[in-house]
């Protein structure tokens, strides 16, 4: 029998994935949800899924 990852491993997976695809964003998570911060740039958002899609919103524009 085969057990599930653990939320935390699938979490760590997750915020290793966002460190690669997000180069010079630093992550972190507290009690209101995840931030990521560059420089004077900050967003929050309730889970690491939305901040990612959010950033990659971020990356598109201001490529413009």
């Amino acid at each position: 029998m085969t057990s599930a990852p653990s939320a935390d491993l699938v979490m760590e997976k997750l915020l290793q994935e966002a460190v690669r695809e997000f180069p010079g964003w630093d992550f972190d998570r507290d009690p209101s949800g995840w931030t990521a911060v560059r420089g004077e740039t900050r967003f929050t958002r309730p889970s690491l899924a939305a901040l990612r899609a959010l950033l990659r919103v971020h990356r598109v524009v201001r490529r413009g």
